[in-house]
């Protein structure tokens, strides 16, 4: 991918993700959302622009770096998947070889949209503990911020199904340990309403 998703114009991005192409997809549309839905807390803060919240706010925008690149990651990971599926497999070589990186692919583009969905439940949690403090005219910002982070950790979640569902098919040895760190992060965002 020869362009940042993060820099591309709002229209342009709504178009793509409304297109035939398969990218950007469900990780990285949740990425992007996620990020929005951060910002809207941050912009809470900021109004607020109370001293005693430097160390949230610092969180916030520690929690916003990690969740932004997931967006352009997760195209690379569905890029990675792709070339792996197009390696040859005429040959026992060549099949072992292309499955072991089919599965590599899968791990890797279930890994991203789990950490994606840690980092929104860290989100959520500074929500709870801000909404109480912030200006009373901006504690929807940070409800309405809120409300987009649990929309956008659940669409995570739907990424990382799909790619441990394939990982299962593989008989991957990785797959009972993502599906258990899925389940846990999927629950800790349920928590966090």
């Amino acid at each position: 991918m020869s362009e940042s998703l993060w820099a591309r114009p709002a229209s342009d991005l709504l178009r793509s993700t409304a297109s035939a192409d398969p990218t950007p997809g469900g990780g990285s549309i949740a990425a992007i959302t996620g990020a929005f839905g951060v910002g809207l807390v941050q912009m809470a803060v900021a109004v607020t622009g109370d001293p005693a919240l430097e160390a949230p706010a610092a969180r916030l925008a520690a929690l916003r770096a990690e969740i932004e690149p997931a967006a352009d990651g997760d195209v690379q990971d569905f890029g990675a998947l792709m070339a792996a599926y197009r390696l040859p497999r005429t040959t026992d070589d060549e099949r072992a070889a292309r499955s072991r990186e089919v599965e590599r692919a899968s791990i890797a583009a279930t890994e991203r949209p789990l950490a994606l969905v840690e980092s929104f439940v860290a989100v959520l949690a500074l929500s709870h503990e801000l909404e109480p403090v912030v200006k009373p005219g901006v504690a929807s910002d940070v409800l309405a911020g809120r409300d987009i982070v649990v929309g956008a950790a659940r669409a995570a979640v739907r990424t990382a199904d799909i790619n441990i569902d394939q990982l299962d098919r593989l008989g991957s040895a990785a797959a009972a340990g993502l599906r258990a760190r899925r389940d846990a992060a999927s629950a800790a965002v349920e928590e966090q309403l």
